[in-house]
């Protein structure tokens, strides 16, 4: 080591120069090479510069990674295709009702109502010396006209089945016998259903034999008519004449009026007769308010027809 005033050379471990008296700092060893820095003592804090490019560093690595892996959004629905989903959830249950009501037409169990609902309906009066009877409706004018059509003939039909000979319109189609173990059935209508029928049944030597009398087979088919589904407002009417004569046998006779679920009101006549041992029956109605008018077109030509074949 020199002396810094007059470079004199001193020992390392000098304070002062020997030569002359000038004070000599005190070097601290350090086993860095000769002309290397100072270890700092002190730690010093990072230029704002550098913090903020770290922070800025960041917020582009947090960028990057939104651009690169963008969040799942729920896309939205346009009005036409919200338009077409509430459409579905409107017209699959009216299509499902109008193939349910369809198929119901189809089979027929829609009750027929070709006569205008509005009309008035005859009902019946409660007599007064039995119970549960009452007297034959009167007729309103309306009832009068000239509602149905006037058969432009009669064609003969003969049964082996049921043992009769009979006439029924010609625009009415042929009747086939419909048979059981209790009888054999015939039943004659007009071509569209307009709610007029008649039926005449055999009933076979077993079934007569079940049966007391021609008027326990007529109250058979009015308890039948008054349990039915359907029937409503059911009376027994008193009729103007007990019997009645068809194939030169006097047959005893019953009616009814009813009405349906629709609100028609019907008129029913049964009558019934045993003839060699075995008993018959023919069950006749129409809609009250044209009942008379199919009585004289139609139901009583027909049982004027009817001859028995034995």
């Amino acid at each position: 080591m020199t002396c810094p005033q007059c470079n004199a050379e001193l020992p390392e471990t000098a304070t002062f120069c020997h030569t002359c008296g000038s004070p000599v700092r005190a070097a601290t060893f350090s086993y860095l090479p000769p002309g290397t820095p100072a270890w700092p003592t002190t730690v010093l804090p990072l230029p704002l510069s550098v913090t903020g490019a770290d922070a800025a560093s960041k917020e582009i690595d947090r960028a990057s990674l939104t651009a690169t892996k963008p969040l799942s959004s729920r896309p939205k629905r346009s009005a036409r295709s919200v338009l077409f989903i509430t459409a579905l959830f409107i017209l699959v249950p009216l299509i499902g009702i109008g193939a349910t009501l369809g198929t119901l037409w189809y089979n027929g169990e829609f009750p027929t109502r070709t006569v205008n609902a509005s009309l008035n309906l005859p009902t019946p009066t409660p007599a007064q010396q039995t119970p549960g009877t009452s007297t034959t409706p009167t007729p309103t004018t309306s009832a009068q006209t000239n509602r149905l059509p006037t058969p432009a003939s009669f064609q003969t039909f003969t049964s082996t089945d049921v043992g009769m000979t009979l006439k029924y319109p010609v625009e009415w189609p042929k009747a086939t016998p419909q048979s059981t173990s209790d009888s054999v059935v015939l039943a004659f209508h007009p071509q569209q259903n307009n709610g007029i029928d008649l039926f005449i049944e055999r009933f076979s030597s077993s079934a007569s034999a079940t049966l007391s009398s021609a008027n326990n087979v007529n109250q058979n088919n009015l308890s039948s008519f008054q349990g039915a589904q359907g029937i409503n407002n059911f009376h027994i009417v008193t009729p103007s004449s007990p019997q009645l004569t068809v194939g030169g046998a006097q047959w005893d006779k019953q009616d009814a009026t009813f009405t349906t679920t629709a609100g028609l009101m019907f008129h029913l006549t049964t009558i019934a007769v045993q003839h060699n041992q075995l008993y018959y029956d023919i069950l006749y109605y129409a809609p009250a308010i044209v009942y008379n008018e199919a009585m004289q077109k139609y139901f009583q030509p027909m049982l004027d027809s009817i001859q028995f074949q034995s």
